[in-house]
């Protein structure tokens, strides 16, 4: 018989050992404090074949900006079921569990990053953002048309860095969908993450100041002539581009790697020779909507309309029904319905194209979407269109 139950303090350090051990890793003394900063045990859920810890899994309370505003969200991570205890439905219970608790906490959205992605749509999370790692040759680094800097770079420490920087990337992040709010937790966890599970801790940092403002900044590390960025927000085009400029023409290496990118970076489009820069893209956020209703609610949208969906849920069944969207664009309403649809689909499908990543039309012509009346579809992707794409840059 295996019990299902929410977690202790006590119960902390195994928790966490065990969920690396069902995720092949192992954990140490710095990975544990860093993750203390930002544990929960009233998240974190557990399932026990007796004594004996058998499968985890853990969420995160956080706001996430989506188009028009921002909204509370759980942050899902660290799911495993041990090697010895799967293929029984745990991992099943466990999900079910945690996001019944979830939608108690109206939080109407769960987010992970999904190490198996064949496994998570079939609890209704849809694949909603994406993201770049990036390389670049030294030499290829030029850009299309002259630059002359207007600010300044400086080196910081990482104190002065733990100062500065959260300022700077909250205004960076203002209107961009897919992004989170660090709070202060998150931030020193942020500070420690290149050292955990074995990596090297240390690392450089810059920012970039306009007219006594700080707009931007850079963190990276450079391993033999390597440079790799693990972190270039910017508030303004000038910052964007005059750390990127430091990046590219630091003297005494070769490579230049970023990773957790935007997929419209605009950086391809400023170079001189854009096909150098070499890129590879993945899924990021899997995004689950917890409270249908909510959620679409809660969304601004790109232009006035109004459509019946009839959206499936099998796995949690207070979503599963019929429902008209209506909105002005700002302020939408999403009530139950007893019209016909106007399209079927999933709450995965809606999933994956909340954040604006994802078009209903490639949905529908994948054969996921049906449109019962003509023209809802385009209706449907007008609606949800975005500026830019979402970009998560965060992992959790």
């Amino acid at each position: 018989m295996i019990e299902y139950r929410k977690n202790t303090w006590d119960e902390f350090a195994r928790v966490k050992i065990t969920n690396a051990r069902g995720e092949n890793g192992y954990r140490t003394e710095t990975d544990l404090n860093a993750h203390r900063l930002i544990f929960e045990p009233d998240r974190a859920w557990s399932a026990f074949d007796g004594d004996h810890m058998v499968g985890n899994c853990v969420s995160y309370p956080m706001i996430m900006n989506i188009p028009g505003g921002s909204i509370p969200i759980a942050a899902v991570a660290s799911v495993s079921v041990q090697a010895t205890h799967r293929r029984r439905g745990i991992n099943r219970n466990m999900m079910r569990l945690q996001l019944e608790d979830i939608y108690s906490r109206n939080e109407p959205l769960a987010v992970l990053q999904a190490s198996e992605s064949i496994i998570y749509g079939r609890y209704g999370y849809g694949m909603s953002s994406f993201e770049d790692s990036l390389s670049i040759m030294k030499e290829h680094g030029a850009y299309a048309h002259e630059y002359r800097p207007s600010g300044r770079l400086y080196f910081c420490d990482e104190d002065e860095a733990r100062t500065i920087f959260p300022d700077i990337y909250q205004l960076a992040i203002q209107n961009r969908v897919g992004t989170t709010v660090r709070e202060d937790n998150w931030w020193q966890f942020r500070f420690l993450e290149p050292g955990l599970k074995g990596g090297d801790p240390r690392s450089w940092f810059v920012r970039h100041v306009e007219s006594g403002i700080n707009t931007g900044y850079v963190r990276y590390t450079i391993n033999g002539r390597v440079l790799h960025i693990l972190e270039l927000v910017s508030s303004t085009f000038e910052g964007y581009s005059a750390l990127w400029r430091f990046c590219l023409d630091m003297d005494l290496v070769d490579t230049i790697e970023a990773a957790h990118r935007p997929v419209d970076e605009e950086l391809r489009w400023m170079l001189a020779d854009p096909r150098r820069l070499i890129s590879s893209s993945e899924d990021k956020s899997w995004l689950r909507l917890v409270d249908a209703k909510s959620a679409l609610e809660n969304r601004s949208f790109s232009s006035e309309g109004s459509l019946t969906l009839r959206i499936k849920d099998d796995f949690l069944p207070w979503n599963d029904g019929v429902y008209t969207l209506s909105t002005d664009g700002h302020n939408s309403e999403c009530v139950v319905s007893e019209k016909s649809p106007d399209i079927t689909l999933s709450t995965s499908d809606v999933a994956a194209a909340y954040l604006g990543g994802v078009r209903f039309d490639l949905l529908a012509r994948s054969g996921r979407i049906n449109e019962h009346t003509p023209g809802s579809i385009d209706l449907l992707d007008r609606l949800f269109a975005t500026d830019r794409m979402p970009w998560c840059i965060d992992g959790w």
